[in-house]
């Protein structure tokens, strides 16, 4: 049994077996399900089977989790973090059975959900969504610090999406020599550090953008100005130097750096970006609406490349 967080009067554990009973009786519960859109489960061996093949803890480092009274071990429901691949996202999520509703339980767990998500797994950003109608979990996501978004449907249902984020994390213009702390090692590993340089780092239109959490640089990139010839614009930057640290990766740190910098950029009046990107690069770009404008082309030593661009 695996305790992950230990809260005033909770602790979050990790699913076990014997928990197979309380997730068939709290889901038999249909005020519990009303929300959801969820079905119950079929029997209590139906409920050890989802324990038994629950695999999130082990595939992305988080899950729901067991939410459990610290003073007699009582099983309360489950509270925890849950990521969705499609959207990739993490969302927090909580779960109780109805006699234990309106003491504060979901809120704590929530907020230490949070903590957890924030300062153990260096989460950029946590969502949840909560049914347009259900009004005591609109107040557990709102007293757990948690932001209105927008509306939308999720499952078929009408609901509302809130978010918070990590103020562990901080963006801000860096210089060329804070590049290099994190685009050498990423990027040119194992060379001099005068492999990772370009010619346009000192330049005075030169950007570098870098992301810190708390006082440690974890991602870096960097925009310089130069034209392509298959573009007319005036003023083209190019982006290059994109690098985040192992540790930090599939946070969405990329995604805010290059978002930010193109703000940036646009503000100072430029409206076409370009770059090389290694081809298992060319979906994350996509993400961000870059477009691919060329053919295959090699890079020597570093492989497979397209050129790709976006219009700000």
């Amino acid at each position: 049994m695996k305790k992950i967080i230990k809260t005033d009067r909770l602790y979050l554990r990790e699913f076990v077996m014997d928990d197979a009973f309380h997730l068939y009786k709290m889901n038999s519960d249909p005020e519990v399900l009303h929300y959801t859109g969820d079905e119950p489960f079929r029997s209590e061996e139906a409920a050890a089977h989802f324990i038994q093949d629950y695999d999130f803890y082990t595939k992305h480092n988080m899950g729901r989790w067991a939410m459990i009274h610290n003073e007699d071990d009582t099983f309360l429901g489950w509270c925890g973090l849950k990521y969705h691949k499609e959207e990739r996202i993490v969302e927090v999520g909580y779960r109780l059975y109805q006699k234990y509703w309106g003491k504060g339980y979901a809120t704590e767990a929530a907020k230490a959900a949070i903590k957890y998500g924030f300062e153990k797994l260096r989460l950029k950003v946590i969502y949840a969504h909560v049914h347009v109608a259900n009004k005591a979990s609109h107040r557990v996501a709102q007293k757990a610090g948690l932001s209105f978004v927008k509306d939308f449907v999720y499952d078929g249902k009408p609901a509302k999406l809130y978010h918070i984020t990590n103020p562990h994390y901080s963006l801000k213009e860096i210089d060329a020599q804070e590049a290099y702390k994190v685009r050498h090692p990423v990027l040119r590993k194992g060379k001099p550090i005068e492999a990772c340089k370009f010619d346009e780092d000192r330049d005075i239109s030169t950007l570098h953008m870098g992301m810190y959490f708390k006082n440690d640089l974890v991602g870096v990139v960097t925009f310089t100005e130069n034209s392509h010839p298959l573009f007319k614009e005036t003023l083209q930057f190019q982006l290059r130097g994109m690098a985040v640290l192992e540790a930090y990766r599939n946070k969405r740190i990329g995604e805010h750096l290059v978002s930010h910098g193109e703000t940036v950029l646009n503000k100072r009046g430029v409206t076409r970006i370009w770059l090389n990107a290694r081809k298992n690069a060319t979906a994350f770009y996509k993400r961000l609406d870059y477009v691919i404008c060329s053919k295959e082309f090699e890079v020597p030593i570093f492989g497979p490349h397209f050129q790709m661009t976006k219009k700000i």
